[in-house]
């Protein structure tokens, strides 16, 4: 198996393993990197991370689940260390990764909806998109998310709260119509 041969430090296997993994966490670097070389360099440092963590893995989760977490937590853990909270006007996908409806399986109108809220999500404050991007796009909970981030639940809750209502007001949506 390929993930015993990684533990046993077998490059070639860990070689497979980042090509396995890398179309998988690439887009998820993407969404807080803020050029190519960052994303990668996020890639990067999650990989590590998943070696060093490999005896970690429980296979009660899936593999692939639990790599994107690791680099997730990996990619906070450089916004903390370097303090780029402040620093950062935008964090999202960046423009020229926007049009891969080709490995998409939504519609044409699926595909439209998908880039007008991308388009208004990367609009939001940085730390709102942070939330976001955690709770809607990652699937964390507002709890894990306050301990990322170092906020109070309510001011995560808040925060999405902030981004679906000004992304509704981007589009031009109201609840009333929302709900229709």
């Amino acid at each position: 198996m390929l993930l015993e041969r990684c533990l046993k430090d077998d490059q070639r296997a860990q070689s497979e393993l980042y090509k396995l993994l890398y179309a998988k966490l690439i887009g998820t670097c993407w969404r807080y990197a803020s050029d190519k070389e960052q994303a990668i360099e996020y890639l990067n440092l999650g990989f590590v991370r998943i070696l060093l963590n490999l005896k970690q893995y429980r296979q009660e989760v899936p593999f692939e689940l639990w790599a994107r977490r690791v680099t997730i937590n990996t990619i906070i853990n450089e916004f903390k260390k370097n303090k780029i909270w402040k620093d950062r006007n935008r964090v999202g996908l960046p423009e020229h990764t926007a049009n891969r409806s080709e490995e998409s399986d939504l519609s044409s109108a699926q595909q439209e909806m998908f880039e007008a809220i991308r388009s208004k999500a990367l609009q939001l404050p940085p730390m709102t998109l942070k939330v976001f991007n955690l709770f809607a796009i990652d699937g964390y909970s507002h709890g894990e998310i306050s301990e990322m981030l170092g906020i109070s639940e309510g001011t995560s809750a808040w925060h999405f709260s902030d981004a679906k209502r000004r992304i509704r007001e981007g589009l031009g949506l109201t609840k009333a119509q929302k709900n229709e």
